[in-house]
């Protein structure tokens, strides 16, 4: 019993059987480990992506948790930030340094994602600079693809340009 009013303190939320019975496994050399709650990866994609100012204070001492125990997160945190940066505020002539810095530094994952992007080099410092965007074409693009997905098999073609058309 004290041992569960001490850990209420601390935040445990559970009930105190709980608690007995993992002290009962442990007297008798049974008890697993108890595992630390580690964030899941798509928590922690998430307080990389978005900016700074909007993450919690909790978010953001979790992050910092999870970057000094892996010193290849906070490598990859850094390149992407760095990255969304470039993109935001459309800082394409800053490219190849990133390029260079990811290709040396980062992970494999950020290396490789870096090495495609110079094959095209031309075009993405382009998408980078430039205020067009092909972002209404795709989304078309995506909305036809799913409405024939969703139809395939079952209805004509005349129905598929139907519904494509007539779709706002």
């Amino acid at each position: 019993m004290q041992l569960y009013r001490e850990v209420l303190v601390l935040g445990y939320t559970g009930g105190y059987h709980v608690v007995n019975r993992y002290v009962a496994a442990i007297r008798k050399g049974i008890a697993k480990p108890a595992r630390a709650l580690t964030p899941s990866p798509r928590d922690i994609t998430s307080w990389i992506m978005r900016p700074e100012e909007t993450l919690s204070p909790s978010d953001i001492t979790q992050l910092e948790t999870v970057r000094n125990a892996c010193p290849e997160i906070a490598s990859a945190c850094d390149l992407a930030r760095e990255f969304t940066d470039m993109l935001r505020h459309r800082r394409g002539h800053q490219l190849r340094d990133w390029i260079q810095k990811a290709e040396l530094d980062g992970p494999d994952a950020i290396g490789i994602f870096a090495d495609s992007i110079r094959q095209d080099l031309q075009a993405v410092t382009a998408g980078f600079t430039l205020p067009y965007s092909s972002g209404m074409v795709e989304g078309h693009v995506d909305r036809i693809k799913t409405i024939k997905r969703q139809m395939y098999g079952r209805a004509s073609f005349a129905l598929l340009r139907a519904r494509i058309l007539l779709r706002p």
